[in-house]
C-alpha cells in the first residue's frame, strides 16, 4: 500500500518478480529455441512449443501489468531492448495464438504429455484463458469473448492448476504464515460501494476469521485469515480461473456497448453455485441500472476484486476501470492505488543501459 512517488528500486516488492519473471521467459526462450533445433518427433515437438510460448507471454504478459515497458527477448549480454505496453501485449497473443495453432496442426505427444506436463493442467485451455486475458487487456474485445468461449465450451472438465507439496510449497501460504500482518483485508480490501454483498459466498471461501490489524506503518487495517487456494501449505492455486472468462467476456460486451450481453455474464457470476473450484458467489441477479454502461462496468469491477482475489489482475484492473484514480501520496495506504507502474528495478539499469526512465507515477 505504501510507496506512491517514494517507491525505490530496491525494493524487493519490485525487484524480486523483476528477476523471478525475466529468468523464467529466458529458460521459456531457450526451451522453444531447442525444440526448433534438436531432433524431436513432431507431437513433442508441438508440444514443447506451444509450452514454451505459453510461459514466455505469461512472464510478458505479468512484467507488463507492473511495468510500463518489457523487454521482449533476453539478450545475453544483458542489454536486453525494451518494448512499450502495445507491442508486448501484441507479442504475448501471437506466442499465445501461434501456441494454439501448433497444438491444433499437430497434437501434442503421448511422450510431451507423461514428462513434462502434470495430470492438473490442460494445456490448451490455459492457453485460450491467457489469450482472452490479454486480448481483452489489448481491446480486443471479440477476440477475447472468443477465447474464454473455447475455455468454457471445452469438453475435457481438467482445472489447470499449479500443484504443491511438503517441498515445493504453496508461496502465498507460506508468505503468510511467515509473516501474519500481510493476511488479507477484511473485504479484500474494498471499500464504500465496492464492499462485498451481505451472503456473497465468496467471502467465506477466501477470507476466514479476523486475524488482528496490519502494522500500523502498513495502514493497520483489519486483516481476516487467509482460505481458499492458499489456506494450506500444499494447496493448489488455480493457473486461471473459471470466473475469470466469465467476467472477461461481461467486460468484452460492456466494452463494445453490448450491454444485455454483458449483464447476462455478470449474472452468470453473481448466480454461479456449481463453480468446479468452488468460487460461488451465490447471489442473486444484479438490480443495477442494466442500461447504464459506467453501472455495468463498476459492477464488474467489484465482481473482479472479489472472485479474482490474489490473481494478481488488481492494480491491471484498478488502471482499466478507473483510470483518474491514482492518488501518489505515500500516507494514504487504503487509496485503490497509488501508482500506475512501478519504477525499474536498480539491479536492471545497473546492468541494462537501456532501461528505461521511471514513470513519474
Amino acid at each position: 500500500a505504501k510507496g506512491g512517488a517514494e517507491l525505490p528500486g530496491e525494493s524487493g516488492g519490485i525487484t524480486n518478480p523483476w528477476v523471478n519473471l525475466i529468468r523464467a521467459k529466458g529458460m521459456a526462450e531457450s526451451l522453444i529455441e531447442g525444440a526448433n533445433s534438436v531432433e524431436l518427433t513432431d507431437g513433442t515437438r508441438s508440444g514443447l512449443l506451444a509450452y514454451g510460448n505459453l510461459v514466455k507471454a505469461m512472464c510478458l504478459g505479468s512484467l507488463i501489468q507492473m511495468f510500463e515497458q518489457a523487454p521482449i527477448d533476453n539478450s545475453a549480454d544483458g542489454a536486453a531492448q525494451f518494448s512499450d505496453r502495445a507491442t508486448v501485449l501484441a507479442n504475448c497473443i501471437t506466442l499465445l495464438e501461434e501456441a494454439r495453432d501448433v497444438l491444433s496442426a499437430t497434437p501434442m505427444s503421448d511422450e510431451f504429455k507423461s514428462t513434462v506436463l502434470w495430470a492438473d493442467i490442460n494445456l490448451q485451455k490455459t492457453i485460450n484463458a491467457f489469450l482472452s486475458r490479454y486480448q481483452l487487456l489489448a481491446g480486443n474485445y471479440a477476440e477475447a469473448i472468443t477465447a474464454a468461449d473455447a475455455v468454457l465450451n471445452d469438453s475435457d472438465s481438467t482445472n489447470s492448476m499449479w500443484v504443491y507439496d511438503a517441498n515445493n510449497q504453496n508461496p502465498i501460504w507460506n508468505r503468510t504464515v511467515n509473516s501474519p500482518d500481510l493476511n488479507p483485508q477484511t473485504n479484500f480490501g474494498l471499500l464504500g460501494a465496492y464492499i462485498p454483498e451481505a451472503g456473497d459466498g465468496r467471502i467465506n471461501f477466501y477470507l476466514g476469521a479476523d486475524a488482528g490489524f496490519a502494522n500500523a506503518d502498513a495502514g493497520g487495517q483489519a486483516l481476516s485469515e487467509m482460505l481458499g487456494f492458499f489456506a494450506t501449505s500444499t494447496a493448489k492455486i488455480p493457473i486461471y480461473l473459471p470466473g475469470e472468462m466469465l467476467l472477461n467476456k461481461a467486460e468484452a460486451y460492456a466494452r463494445q456497448n453490448q450491454l444485455s450481453s454483458a449483464v447476462i455474464q455478470l449474472n452468470l457470476v453473481r448466480q454461479k453455485n456449481d463453480d468446479p473450484l468452488g468460487v460461488n458467489a451465490n447471489l442473486a441477479a444484479w438490480t443495477g441500472n442494466e442500461t447504464s454502461q459506467i453501472d455495468i462496468l463498476e459492477e464488474i469491477y467489484k465482481n473482479r476484486s472479489i472472485e479474482l482475489f490474489l490473481t494478481g489482475m488488481r492494480f491491471e484492473d484498478s488502471r482499466r476501470f478507473h483510470p483518474n484514480f491514482v492518488v501518489p501520496s505515500e500516507a494514504n495506504t487504503t487509496n485503490e492505488r497509488n501508482r500506475n507502474f512501478y519504477p525499474y528495478p536498480t539491479i536492471e539499469r545497473e546492468n541494462n543501459p537501456n532501461t528505461p526512465p521511471d514513470p513519474s507515477i
